[in-house]
């Protein structure tokens, strides 16, 4: 059987790194795997995320989730999303043996490829924005509620996913509207977000403002062009940029309606004191 280890990059969009591993991730092959991370972090400028498929692991020792640790402390420090896609039963076991499952940002399927789709279409990767709803949302699955669950949280989490939705529309509705009006439509959004993060506190609050944050981009961008003045760093958006700001968003919509579900099931069978 051929144990070696292979560390494929594979297509991905802009700003986003994907790495698939294969084979077995020992103490021989772990100089790979340290390699691959390193080269992948070291790109200039850093990628904000890079995924790291782990869907073809048979084998991962802790020679090589050390290097994964490496990786991810190097990524915070960058500034970079460092996420673990697919953890294979190998490595699954290996992070809950030692307690690390926890520490990864973890996405439990496999990062998008590009390629044909239902219709003879192409099927479009995650972007930036995109990705790290999805990661947002894998993460608020895998976390159940500190505390006790409110109704008024429901409500908020309903409010904000229903402003959201308002604001940005289907692909199809949105894609044909000029770009200045896409990015209007982004900044209420990322407004809807902030005000919904204004009202509450705890976990509630955690979520909104992470799910402000996979929208941040979308304030360092113009609609109008430079007519010679100073535009205070600001650039203006691809129309790739703004679909993949728009998916985001409607990802955090789903995040959103998922969490007032829980907080009103969850309030609704805990029995009441007194």
């Amino acid at each position: 059987m051929d144990t070696a280890l292979t560390v494929d990059r594979c297509p991905s969009p802009p700003g986003t790194v994907v790495l698939a591993l294969h084979g077995d991730a020992d103490r021989d092959t772990a100089p790979v795997l340290a390699r691959a991370l390193r080269r992948a972090l070291a790109v200039r400028p850093a990628p904000e995320a890079l995924v790291v498929d782990c869907s073809g692991l048979r084998l991962c020792t802790s020679s090589c989730l050390n290097h994964l640790l490496r990786a991810r402390s190097t990524a915070a420090e960058a500034g970079t999303v460092f996420c673990l896609a697919a953890p294979s039963p190998a490595l699954a076991r290996l992070l809950a043996v030692t307690e690390t499952d926890t520490v990864f940002d973890i996405l439990p399927a496999r990062p998008a490829r590009p390629g044909p789709a239902v219709g003879g279409t192409t099927a479009a990767p995650a972007g930036p924005a995109h990705a790290r709803a999805r990661l947002l949302a894998a993460q608020a699955e895998r976390r159940t509620a500190d505390g006790d669950p409110v109704p008024e949280a429901a409500a908020l989490f309903r409010a904000t996913a229903a402003r959201l939705a308002d604001a940005v529309g289907p692909a199809a509705e949105q894609e044909q509207l000029p770009g200045i009006e896409r990015l209007e439509r982004l900044r209420e959004a990322l407004a809807a977000l902030a005000l919904g993060l204004a009202r509450t506190h705890g976990r509630p609050a955690w979520i909104l403002a992470r799910a402000a944050d996979v929208l941040s981009p979308a304030l360092h961008w113009r609609a109008l062009t430079d007519d010679g003045t100073t535009t205070f760093g600001t650039v203006v958006p691809t129309p790739d940029d703004l679909t993949d700001a728009e998916r985001a968003v409607r990802a955090l919509h789903d995040v959103l309606t998922r969490e007032a579900a829980q907080h009103t099931a969850a309030a609704g069978i805990r029995p009441r004191s007194g």
